[in-house]
């Protein structure tokens, strides 16, 4: 057994070296083979090439050696499995290349055969179909927005006329049996951006319908009629039909302008006012300052008449009006438009329709004009009363102020 060590260290020191020179033989062999093999059918050579992987001066050494020939097999093996591992790796790699390769000219046909179908979209910067969908949809979109703007300003272009009374009936009291503590007509002209305000005097001496048509005060309507009665005085008064009305009191005016959060109004004359129980100078005013009022101070600044007249206060009660409607065409109070014309119609017995309502929310979002007219009178004594008796060419005159169009503008 000894004498056998010295010769299988020298056959495998042999063995090493024959296979590192077959190695750098090979090594040689590929890469002059590779170099050459520039086409895809001539990869197949380097298949054959990298079958000879162990040389023949090697084979016919170990054949004339007496050696373990089973550990030689195996290690000869497992490199051609390697070798053809890295030929098939190397062939697929080769073959996937070659099909992109084939692709990419069909994807340009393509492309190139959908432009020459819709040349519209050749470019985002020629107005792809996209675009014109969507300038389309808004112009679609700015029309019909449009036909409805012009039909409600159509709907809303008839004018109206509606009457505000103002009961005397303290807070907690009822409204049977008051007199009315102020009467104004309001006349919304959305075409001629125009508000006119009349007010009528509470002692004026005219016919009333539900005493037989007996002259009296006019005020006195209300006490034995009710609103429609006082609706039926003033008409005649004015020759001017009344489309709607509305009754206030010192109740439901305070629950209104609270139920909306207050309104904001810059006040046109320096006063104090008593408040609703009759308590005197509880709310102070200074002419062009701004106030937040709630229901309370909104009361005493409209009803206020010592300091000045009728009109004034049917001015000034137009402002509390014109400010509450204001309040609730903002965006934050659209909200509650719902619960005050509620609270109206329950409270102050709103009669106003639709139509008439969208004309006075026209006249006032165009930031119509506001006039003012009073009819005038010359207080006289009848047995024993003061009278206000209307003097007839002013009273006339008034008449032709109100008289509209059926288009919405004043026939003057």
């Amino acid at each position: 057994m000894a004498e056998h060590q010295p010769h299988r260290s020298r056959l495998e020191r042999r063995r090493m070296q024959l296979e590192e020179q077959a190695r750098q033989e090979e090594q040689a062999r590929q890469e002059e083979a590779f170099s050459k093999a520039y086409a895809p059918d001539e990869s197949f050579s380097q298949q054959s090439f990298e079958k000879q992987q162990e040389p023949a001066t090697y084979h016919r050494y170990v054949e004339e050696q007496p050696r373990d020939r089973k550990s030689t097999s195996r290690r000869s093996g497992s490199g051609m499995l390697k070798q053809v591992a890295q030929m098939i790796g190397g062939a697929g790699s080769r073959l996937f290349a070659n099909r992109e390769r084939s692709r990419r000219p069909r994807k340009a046909g393509r492309s190139e055969q959908s432009v020459q179908q819709n040349p519209d979209v050749s470019s985002r910067e020629a107005h792809p179909k996209k675009i014109k969908k969507k300038r389309r949809f808004k112009r679609k979109l700015l029309g019909l927005f449009l036909l409805l703007l012009i039909a409600f300003v159509l709907f809303a272009s008839q004018p109206f006329t509606f009457l505000l009374i103002g009961s005397d009936a303290r807070p907690g009291e009822s409204l049977r049996g008051s007199r009315s503590d102020s009467l104004s007509v309001m006349q919304f002209i959305p075409l001629s951006r125009t508000i006119q305000l009349t007010s009528i005097p509470r002692d004026t001496y005219t016919p009333i319908s539900c005493e037989n048509g007996k002259k009296d005060k006019i005020t006195h309507a209300f006490a034995f009629g009710g609103e429609e009665c006082t609706q039926d005085a003033v008409s005649g008064l004015l020759d001017e039909e009344i489309d709607g009305k509305i009754v206030i009191s010192f109740d439901s005016f305070i629950g209104l302008v609270d139920q909306i959060g207050g309104i904001d109004l810059v006040s046109t004359g320096t006063f104090s006012e008593q408040d609703a129980s009759g308590k005197a100078n509880q709310y102070s005013f200074q002419k062009g300052k701004e106030y937040h009022m709630d229901g309370a101070m909104a009361l005493a600044y409209s009803r206020h008449r010592k300091t000045d007249n009728d009109g004034a206060r049917a001015n000034r009660q137009s402002e509390v009006i014109q400010a509450v409607a204001t309040h609730l065409m903002k965006p934050t109070g659209w909200s509650k438009i719902p619960a005050a014309h509620t609270y109206m119609k329950e409270e102050m017995n709103l009669d106003l329709s639709v139509r008439e309502m969208a004309t006075a929310g026209l006249s006032i979002a165009l930031m119509s004009e506001r006039k003012h007219y009073e009819i005038e009178a010359v207080s006289q004594r009848l047995n024993g009363i003061f009278y206000d008796l209307p003097n007839e060419k002013a009273l006339q005159e008034l008449r032709d102020q109100l008289d509209t169009t059926f288009y919405g503008t004043l026939k003057n």
